[in-house]
């Protein structure tokens, strides 16, 4: 068993078969020293060897953000999301970047949409999504204005914000029952979603899923929860 940790390990371990499905950890830890150059050149060799490894394009797009080439990482990131739409980091790496790179609604609405399939009502797309409707609403052009004899009101203020009448979206966290499943779970507990799987488990309990395997992952995920704050 390989110790994901061991620098030395995972280089001769890649150095045996440059095609080894652990050349994105390796890559991954040359990034974290800020060797940009080698988890770059990791990276390319892999992709060589298995051009189907999503981790290793993933590794390249945050390599090519920390490079500030920003348009690179975007090739990248999409190349991910394409491949692999559960990759919830990659999704909202890409959106944060499209927003940043100034893409149209539209296009990050699409992508906001896919993440929302597996995380209905999440916080941060709802941010999202309501920042999208403010700068659209921005953005529309305004009717020419009607000159009133009338003196104005100086109960209103001008500087204040005009608000939507209703959000984008509620504020809240909910399921979708078919969504519901143990893998579901897994998925959420790699990404570090842990309060999202907890809830997966609720729908699962409710279902009258297996209570001992549910008992399990929460005390596992109650757990992660621990160890991420300290």
């Amino acid at each position: 068993m390989i110790n994901i940790n061991d620098k030395t390990a995972l280089e001769g371990v890649f150095a045996e078969d440059f095609g080894s499905p652990y050349y994105p950890i390796l890559a991954n830890l040359y990034l974290q020293e800020g060797d940009l150059r080698r988890a770059k050149k990791v990276c390319e060799v892999g992709l060589k060897h298995d051009s189907s490894n999503v981790d290793g394009k993933f590794i390249l797009a945050k390599v090519a953000m920390a490079e500030n080439k920003l348009t690179v990482a975007e090739k990248w990131l999409k190349q991910v999301v394409d491949e692999n739409t559960a990759n919830f980091n990659a999704l909202r790496l890409l959106i944060s970047l499209e927003i940043q790179l100034g893409r149209s609604p539209k296009t990050i609405q699409t992508y906001i949409s896919s993440l929302l399939q597996f995380l209905p009502y999440d916080n941060e797309c709802i941010k999202w999504l309501n920042e999208i409707n403010t700068l659209e609403s921005a953005e529309s052009p305004t009717n020419t204005a009607i000159v009133s004899e009338s003196p104005p009101d100086n109960n209103l203020s001008n500087s204040a914000p005009i608000k939507s009448p209703n959000p984008v979206i509620k504020e809240q966290y909910e399921i979708v029952e078919s969504m519901a499943t143990f893998t579901m779970v897994q998925v959420l507990k790699s990404q570090k979603h842990y309060h999202q799987a907890l809830s997966v488990l609720d729908v699962l309990k409710s279902n009258g899923r297996d209570s001992d395997q549910i008992a399990k992952e929460k005390n596992d995920i109650q757990q992660l929860l621990k160890n991420s704050i300290k």
